[in-house]
């Protein structure tokens, strides 16, 4: 999670100078002026942009740690409870400590869901501070990505795989060196490749705004290739106004706005997940209008296919609480916007 602290702001203009030289010309373009105007005003309100677009189908999730593993399909089962539909993706962490996460997976699907695994490039029970990237580059973790990939291919289970998310924030230790990353990402999606792990879908997943905000550490500076990802994500937060000096409250936009345009920009064939995404709880009508025009302004980008809400209280972490339920009425806000069930909700789009 990182720092998001830039507004984006566009303007437009138009302009119309009509030189007339009598009297005649005055009376006839006044005319017509009149009559171009109730002309929009009868006929050009239907057509306004402010109207909503009708709503589509957006895939939702939500992040649920993963303590218990035997227990876990029923962790699962309980908290999509409090929604008007289920989740259509699970998302949770592992290391480079841990085998093929073949339970955790089973039990997502088994609440008709898919799985998001996003792999931290270190070792919970190793040294954090240590960059990892060189050690994967040199081929030392090739048996372990092997394995994996033999057991994805075996589990023969739908995934999207968050490979070292959030690069480009100086709180991970496989940051700050762009070249490595992709290094690191390519020999491991070659291995992939190579044992025929189909049905493992890549995730690009930067954090919204690069910390430190520096050319060198430009987010796409970290892009392996097109023919190396199948999704490009971004995990933003709208911090609100009481967690440090950096944050103040954002909209959707504010927080969001700059990169969702340079995805669209440089990547306009690869589809958008809001890979984390959340709002501090704020006061209740406040947190629940966000998420309303989060999910309007979601609707409207029709390269977001999904967007996974970060559903952990994280104040022993010094971080809010980013619970959808904190407030009754952004749980309220959350079922009539992105949880809301549709005619054509299926699982044969997941």
């Amino acid at each position: 999670m990182g720092h998001p602290r830039y507004t984006g702001r566009w303007r437009s203009t138009l302009g119309l100078e009509l030189v007339m030289h009598n009297k005649s010309r005055i009376r006839f373009f006044s005319f017509s002026a009149l009559i171009l105007a109730l002309s929009l005003m009868f006929f050009g309100a239907s057509s306004h942009s402010s109207t909503p677009p009708a709503r589509r189908p957006i895939q939702w999730g939500l992040y649920q740690i993963l303590w218990r593993p035997r227990a876990y399909a029923q962790q699962i089962k309980d908290e999509s409870a409090h929604f008007a539909s289920k989740p259509h993706y699970i998302m949770f962490y592992r290391d480079l400590g841990r085998v093929y996460p073949k339970g955790p997976i089973d039990a997502i699907r088994s609440q008709n869901a898919t799985a998001i695994v996003s792999l931290e490039l270190w070792s919970w029970h190793g040294k954090r501070k240590t960059s990892y990237l060189p050690l994967i580059i040199e081929g030392n973790y090739d048996d372990f990505f092997r394995q994996w990939a033999t057991d994805a291919k075996s589990h023969g289970q739908r995934i999207l795989f968050r490979f070292g998310f959030e690069f480009n924030g100086d709180w991970f230790s496989w940051s700050l060196k762009p070249q490595d990353y992709v290094k690191a990402w390519k020999r491991v999606h070659h291995i992939f490749q190579d044992v025929g792990a189909t049905k493992v879908e890549w995730v690009w997943s930067p954090n919204v705004v690069s910390c430190p905000n520096t050319d060198d550490n430009n987010m796409h500076l970290y892009y392996p290739g097109n023919e190396f990802v199948d999704w490009v994500g971004v995990d933003g937060y709208n911090f609100g106004e009481h967690h440090d000096q950096w944050h103040q409250w954002q909209s959707f936009d504010e927080v969001f706005g700059d990169t969702l345009k340079q995805f669209s920009d440089r990547y306009p064939s690869k589809p958008i997940i809001l890979s984390e995404f959340g709002c501090a709880p704020g006061k209740p009508k406040q947190r629940s209008d966000w998420i309303h025009d989060a999910f309007d302004k979601i609707n409207r980008n029709a390269q977001i296919k999904a967007a996974i809400w970060f559903n952990l209280d994280k104040r022993r972490e010094g971080e809010p609480n980013w619970r959808i339920d904190v407030w009754p009425e952004s749980l309220q806000a959350f079922n009539k916007t992105f949880a809301a069930p549709l005619s054509s909700d299926s699982t044969s789009t997941r």
